[in-house]
């Protein structure tokens, strides 16, 4: 079961969920969290969000995201997209 990153929502294990999806800056390395959940912190919300670390042999890697963060609709996304496109400092 996962929570939505934006408005913390449970999103139950029948009900469907998307993701976003982030690349990391050049010099980020998080290969020691790989497949866990971390604490992301938005200073423009003033909170941290959940997000999954890829692992190295994930699809999701090869396709070149490093991050993944669940929301539950469509609104959530884009809102936590708007916020993430602010905050720069660690992903391109």
């Amino acid at each position: 079961m996962f929570n939505c990153a934006w408005c913390n929502k449970k999103i139950g294990e029948n009900e469907p969920l998307s993701a976003i999806d982030v690349k990391f800056r050049n010099g980020l390395d998080f290969s020691d969290q790989e497949g866990e959940i971390i604490p992301v912190y938005l200073s423009e919300i003033d909170r941290n969000v959940p997000m999954i670390v890829t692992t190295s042999d994930s699809e999701a890697k090869r396709y070149g995201q490093d991050g993944l963060f669940v929301v539950c609709s469509n609104e959530c996304g884009m809102n936590l997209k708007a916020v993430l496109a602010r905050e720069m400092n660690m992903f391109k």
